[in-house]
């Protein structure tokens, strides 16, 4: 097969926002380097009854230009449109980001459909973050029509292989978010957040409720005792009802340690989140991998996660974070000892040296796209 292939990936990008577009786009950034690569994206992504943020979509209304905005999943005359235009392509290999089961019968029909000899489907969520009717029915189904599979992380690995899957199952970890910064804006954004003289942690992302922010408020209660200026950034679009999490705040009398910016953050904002804070926690009651601890990485931030799934694979315990179960007590006394020994240079340190081993680069050879 030539070193130069013809590539379709199907899945969705800008203006559609998120994590998978966010990893789509890097990915095919990477690829495009020694490929030629066809984006299919998605003309209509989620019914709106089904999505439970305030937006779908990036800030602007239109993309690049550069993606056939073709697939509906509830529309079949779309799944054609795309058979065809894959076919027309004639594709070495086609590629599918799947992360939910309400798109498994579309995926299943065009992969059977097309005349694409290797297809991969890049499984960023085995499970679904919440139940979905069939949901193994449907991901059992759609594997069948697939030569490669890749996960991110271990646990999916043997999710993966408990549906007995045959084919060649590839784990490539999450690879590193880069956007570019300047350590030394830490003061400047600190200044401006009025968090100079304050340990301070960081909760980013959807706020979903399997990400365990209740976890983690009931533990900063128990850090209060011992440091009692801590502040801690919740940061992100909620997907859940926040009054819980604000009455468990105000129960506990924590509203001067909380500082909560429940919109969806952009590449240009969150710079300012990162660079304010010491460590960020992922309290997560189950996960796979994260863009967050990518992005955390990125910053060379040390991190708190669970040991719950997939997360703990990407950090060294005691070394560029702590793993720890998902309960309050353990996650306060993790907080308390990194901020008690001073940890965040050392571990910021090892971070920088831990995360080469989790490129763009590196991910594309751990496909094999040329065998």
């Amino acid at each position: 097969m030539n070193n130069n292939l013809k590539i379709v990936s199907i899945g969705p990008y800008s203006p559609y926002r998120g994590g998978i577009s966010d990893f789509n786009n890097d990915l095919v950034n990477q690829l495009k380097k020694t490929h030629n690569v066809s984006i299919l994206n998605f003309k209509k992504l989620y019914p709106s009854i089904f999505f439970p943020g305030k937006s779908q979509f990036k800030n602007t209304s239109s993309d690049s230009g550069e993606s056939f905005r073709i697939l509906n999943p509830l529309n079949i005359f779309s799944w054609k449109k795309a058979v065809k235009k894959i076919n027309q392509m004639n594709s070495d290999i086609v590629i599918f980001s799947y992360w939910h089961p309400f798109f498994s019968l579309m995926y299943s029909y065009i992969a059977k459909k097309i005349k694409t000899k290797k297809i991969y489907f890049l499984i960023h969520n085995a499970k679904p973050h919440q139940n979905f009717p069939f949901q193994k029915f449907l991901l059992k189904y759609m594997l069948q029509y697939a030569t490669h599979l890749v996960v991110m992380n271990e646990s999916e690995k043997q999710i993966i292989k408990s549906y007995n899957f045959k084919s060649e199952i590839i784990v490539s970890f999450h690879p590193i978010y880069e956007i570019d910064f300047n350590i030394n804006d830490r003061a400047k954004f600190k200044k401006e957040l009025r968090l100079e003289s304050d340990p301070t942690i960081l909760f980013f992302g959807l706020i979903r409720k399997y990400k365990g922010l209740d976890v983690l408020i009931k533990a900063v209660k128990d850090l209060k005792l011992h440091i009692p200026n801590i502040k801690v950034l919740v940061v992100g679009e909620p997907y859940t009802d926040m009054n819980f999490y604000l009455s468990q705040i105000k129960k506990y009398d924590l509203e001067s340690s909380f500082i909560l910016d429940l919109n969806f953050v952009s590449k240009e904002r969150l710079k300012k989140y990162f660079l304010s804070s010491e460590l960020i926690i992922l309290p997560y009651k189950r996960g796979t991998q994260s863009g967050i601890l990518s992005l955390s990485m990125n910053f060379n931030l040390p991190s708190i996660v669970t040991s719950r799934g997939g997360l703990k694979d990407y950090v060294i315990d005691k070394e560029t974070g702590f793993i720890v179960n998902p309960d309050a007590s353990e996650i306060a006394a993790s907080i308390k000892s990194f901020f008690d020994k001073n940890m965040f240079n050392e571990m910021s340190r090892s971070i920088s040296n831990h995360k080469k081993n989790f490129s763009w680069e590196e991910f594309e050879k751990n496909l094999k796209l040329n065998d």
